[in-house]
């Protein structure tokens, strides 16, 4: 129907052409009229295409010799020299035509070029952003019914249940990346699709591929560097065991079978203190288990809190007092402001990353100095400092030992501050290590504490 419409408005524009020119044949001369005619041909070509414009050629050749070359209304030339005018106006106007039409066919093969390489840029960056294969599916699916009008698209195994489609044509193309195929794409269209809509249909379809052929490497990476981190992990708690959980159970061992082979000549004092020791040694072992137990859950992002409103004064105080009733000493010393905010937190949580912290301090603090517990409140987090007047850490040391089974000063393997560590920043908080004046390191763990929370705290604390 396009075509016909075509064809008429050619027509109409040769017969008004002619006849403005009949009106105008006694002024104009046989030249102008073959370059008006020229024009039109033209015109014609770029619009319409080479068989409308050669059509219009010929027509306006006959046009031009029957109504304005004498004598009119007539094939006849009177001077024969109009007829080489008439052959070199013909060939003029068919090789004007020609390039015409080949220029809007160039035209039109740049621009559909364009549309494809904005199409499949699109599709490539939609592709980079998907982490899962239904998006890429869904993603392709659209882009075929959209861009590329397909009547309906189904991804085969995906979805078995294809509609019947059949007055049209029906392209089935493989989702493959190099050996591996995903799947089958069945896609309908009303009309078969020209040679340069095929090769897109298959560029959409392998970008799809790759976007799934990356992803499927990116789940393989991440699952390697899984087992990567368990398996190192295994192996440090295989060293773990082999060094620091051997010697107290090696301890236990020795002194309960002193103890039941030499019971008859210990004496009471002997006897306190070999139980005091497997005591001491059992309370060790259940600390080194239960902190491999806490590494494996942070390794395997396991830990989960339970926040409530918490006294950093009252953790600091629990521990201060669970240092006394084991060594029957004060080696700690807190200083807490009065108006200090309460703190949204894991209490149990909180209270052991903070002992371990201590343990650690306590290990290395003079006998005859205390390990210092100070809070204070800068910006919107809480300070928690706990600060110890031994030994200072060398620059190494301060790199290393937060890191999971880093063997100490004293050889044993490093499990509590890695620990408090994990559950600091599971409390989205900072913990770090710095020189104590004078001598010694002060760890410095902050907490996060809007204002809302602070205000909130406050008017608790009022309450």
């Amino acid at each position: 129907m396009k075509s016909l419409q075509t064809y008429v408005v050619v027509l109409a524009s040769i017969a008004i052409v002619t006849l403005v020119a009949i009106l105008l044949r006694n002024t104009l001369t046989l030249a102008n009229f073959t370059m008006i005619y020229l024009l039109l041909v033209l015109i014609v070509a770029i619009s319409a295409g080479t068989i409308p414009a050669s059509l219009s050629a010929i027509i306006s050749f006959f046009c031009i010799n029957f109504f304005l070359v004498p004598p009119y209304y007539s094939l006849l030339v009177a001077d024969q020299r109009e007829i080489l005018d008439l052959v070199v106006f013909l060939i003029v106007a068919g090789l004007a035509g020609r390039l015409g039409s080949r220029v809007k066919q160039q035209a039109n093969e740049a621009q559909q070029r364009a549309h494809e390489q904005a199409l499949l840029y699109q599709l490539t960056r939609a592709f980079n952003q998907l982490v899962h294969p239904d998006g890429v599916y869904q993603t392709l699916t659209h882009v075929l019914q959209t861009d590329m009008r397909a009547v309906w698209v189904e991804i085969l195994p995906m979805s078995t249940n294809s509609p019947t489609h059949d007055n049209g044509t029906v392209y089935y193309l493989l989702l493959q990346g190099g050996e591996r195929i995903y799947a089958t794409v069945s896609a309908a269209f009303d009309t078969p699709l020209t040679e340069s809509q095929l090769a897109l249909v298959n560029t959409c379809v392998s970008q799809a591929a790759m976007a799934l052929q990356r992803i499927e490497l990116s789940e393989r990476a991440i699952k390697s560097k899984k087992f990567e981190e368990a398996d190192k992990l295994k192996t440090a708690i295989l060293q773990a065991v082999s060094h620091d959980l051997r010697t107290p159970i090696t301890i236990i061992k020795s002194s309960a079978s002193n103890l039941r082979q030499f019971h008859d000549q210990l004496s009471p004092q002997e006897e306190h203190e070999i139980t005091e020791t497997i005591e001491l040694e059992t309370d060790h072992l259940d600390r080194l288990v239960g902190n491999l137990l806490d590494m494996s859950r942070l390794q395997a992002g396991a830990l989960s809190l339970n926040r409530r409103l918490n006294d950093l004064e009252e953790i600091a105080g629990d521990i201060a007092a669970q240092s006394w009733q084991r060594t029957r000493q004060e080696r700690i010393k807190l200083c807490f402001p009065e108006d200090l905010p309460l703190v949204s937190s894991d209490y149990g949580l909180l209270r052991q990353a903070v002992s371990n912290i201590v343990d650690n301090s306590l290990r290395y603090e003079p006998a005859d100095q205390q390990v210092e517990i100070c809070g204070m409140i800068q910006g919107r987090e809480a300070f928690i400092k706990i600060v110890n007047h031994g030994e200072t850490i060398s620059d190494a040391d301060k790199a290393n030992i937060m890191k999971p089974f880093y063997h100490g000063r004293d050889g044993h393997i490093g499990l509590g501050l890695p620990i408090a560590k994990g559950i600091i920043e599971a409390h989205q908080g900072r913990l770090w290590v710095e020189d104590t004046p004078g001598g010694g390191a002060t760890f410095v763990l902050t907490l996060p504490l809007s204002e809302e929370t602070s205000d909130e705290a406050k008017n608790t604390r009022r309450g």
